[in-house]
């Protein structure tokens, strides 16, 4: 049991190394959340996801992050501390960490600047990578349709991104030109922002203040948009070949991983596997589509 508490660790240290190396700066934030619903599969409704998302104002920059992101951090900072109390990964005996439900939103970070641009960062595997995209040149028209969002008085506006037609509502009754993932640039925040097919769907859920909000930016490497999605498309290959490669070898007495079904029943790596791929099939829309 012990070589295998170890042998998870280690994969987890590999997969997660900034789980040990990065340090928070923490400091007050304004933070809107964003309740966001997305269909993953194209052609079934029924496949539709539901998370939160943060955008925290801080006073030179924005971040805009998934609470499964959020939650992901503080459990590897738990599990971090944990293997710092027992003298390091070599003394391991136990760790008893609870992991709650992290959600199925995205794991990336979007930092926006003052100046209209961001950086869209995320790791994989053992480096940080990022792109950085100029979002003043998106071209906004701003209709004369207004309506009452909730509390708020608000104005529809329309932009063509990332292969989708999108209709945003923003209000200038909060004074904050900002809005759900890499958008902003309207005079005011945006409340709520789909696409024409319905597909996505970011919506106002709160604002309120923090004083705890993570403002550093970790140092990443910086590509252009379609290495990091080639970056991407590479680590998925590698973390399936680095699940496959913990699947027990012949004469092995420890289990390295107990595959169930959606009733807790167990099955064979081999029908989880098939599973993956047939879920891997209908998992096949993206925010961006270009």
């Amino acid at each position: 049991m012990k070589t295998l508490i170890k042998t998870c660790l280690l994969v987890i240290t590999f997969l997660f190394p900034s789980a040990v190396i990065s340090f928070a700066q923490n400091e007050p934030a304004q933070r809107i959340i964003y309740d966001f619903s997305f269909q993953r599969d194209t052609n079934d409704v029924a496949s539709k996801s539901k998370d939160q998302y943060a955008l925290d104002i801080f006073k030179d920059h924005s971040k805009f992050v998934s609470f499964t992101k959020l939650k992901q951090d503080m459990y590897l900072d738990s599990m971090t501390k944990a293997i710092e109390a027992q003298g390091g990964l070599q003394n391991i005996r136990s760790i008893n960490i609870t992991k709650s439900n992290m959600g199925t939103g995205g794991i990336y970070e979007i930092y926006k600047f003052d100046d209209g641009k961001i950086r869209f960062q995320q790791k994989f595997l053992r480096e940080i990578y990022g792109y950085e995209e100029d979002m003043t040149k998106l071209n906004w028209t701003v209709t004369e349709n207004t309506e009452k969002y909730g509390q708020y008085n608000c104005q529809l506006a329309k932009v063509n991104y990332g292969g989708r037609n999108w209709n945003a509502l923003f209000t200038t009754d909060v004074p904050v030109n900002n809005g759900p993932y890499k958008f902003s640039g309207l005079p005011g925040l945006i409340v709520k922002m789909w696409d024409d097919k319905n597909h996505c769907v970011f919506e106002l859920a709160e604002i309120k203040n923090i004083q705890d909000g993570n403002s550093s930016i970790p140092a990443a490497q910086i590509v252009g948009k379609k290495e990091f999605q080639k970056v991407e498309e590479n680590t998925k290959l590698q973390i399936k070949n680095i699940a496959s490669n913990m699947t027990p070898t012949s004469g092995s007495t420890a289990t390295i991983r107990v595959f169930k079904d959606q009733n807790g029943n167990e099955i064979t790596p081999e029908q989880a596997q098939r599973r993956r791929a047939e879920a891997e099939k209908k998992n096949n829309n993206r925010l961006e589509l270009n």
